[in-house]
């Protein structure tokens, strides 16, 4: 036999056992067991330096500088339904409100009971407004975006603050800011004044529930003009909230 064939031979034994040991390695890799590798949940969202998701915000110190960006993350309950308390005060007298919200289908309805007896009724639905009062036979029937261009939400037909406004606040219009306890409730609080009346207002948000549980509004000295308070919230809606004076309901037409 030739040399150049024993060359050949050999090195065709040689890279058969290599291919053979390699197959063998492979086979009995692919048969162990392995732990399971830990991935990130998928639904997980993105963290924002500074900024917590509204379930972890008691992680992160709030501050004047951050408090804009911490409320930003907050989000409402779609259907929920609670008592307010609404005084006001001016020199000499002041006035009172106890106000039932129901919360549905993108819907906000109203009663307001003041403290003279007058009881009203509100219906905030998309842009459409229905305003009563206890006797009445038929709603006025209105828009949200009046005439006057000046558009109302159900914050304001409810009589109380709107939290997101301090969103479009300058920084040096924020005085304070940080966590407290309200009403039962973990809470993240602001303070700032307003930048045409000069005013302050202090108002508590619910980590929780991200619904304002307090307010309370102090005029340029320092004089107390206006406070709210929250009940407790439940995550329903009364079922005849809805109902119109002539027995319309309006959630049945959602």
């Amino acid at each position: 036999m030739s040399t150049r064939r024993i060359l050949a031979i050999t090195i065709f034994s040689i890279l058969f056992i290599a291919a053979l040991a390699g197959t063998m390695l492979l086979t009995s890799y692919l048969r162990r067991d392995h732990a399971p590798i830990p991935l990130p949940d998928a639904s997980a969202s993105m963290e924002i330096p500074g900024v917590a998701e509204p379930d972890t915000l008691d992680r992160v110190e709030v501050t004047t500088d951050n408090i804009q960006a911490v409320i930003s993350t907050l989000s409402r309950p779609e259907v929920y339904s609670r008592e307010i308390l609404i005084d006001t005060y001016w020199e000499g007298g002041q006035a009172g409100y106890a106000i039932s919200v129901s919360t549905a289908g993108g819907m906000t309805s109203l009663r307001t009971v003041s403290s003279t007896g007058t009881e009203k009724r509100i219906i905030v639905a998309a842009d459409t407004l229905y305003i009563w009062y206890r006797g009445d036979r038929a709603p006025f029937i209105g828009r949200t975006d009046p005439s006057d261009g000046e558009t109302r939400n159900a914050d304001e037909y409810q009589m109380i603050v709107t939290y997101e406004d301090v969103l479009e606040l300058d920084k040096d219009y924020i005085l304070d800011a940080g966590y407290t306890e309200y009403g039962g409730e973990e809470c993240i609080y602001a303070q700032y004044r307003q930048p045409k009346l000069g005013y302050t207002m202090k108002y508590y948000v619910s980590i929780d529930l991200g619904l304002i549980t307090g307010a309370e509004e102090y005029d340029a000295d320092g004089a107390l003009v206006y406070r709210m308070r929250a009940g407790e919230c439940l995550f329903d809606a009364d079922a005849s909230a809805f109902l119109l004076p002539d027995g319309t309901d309006l959630a049945a037409l959602q």
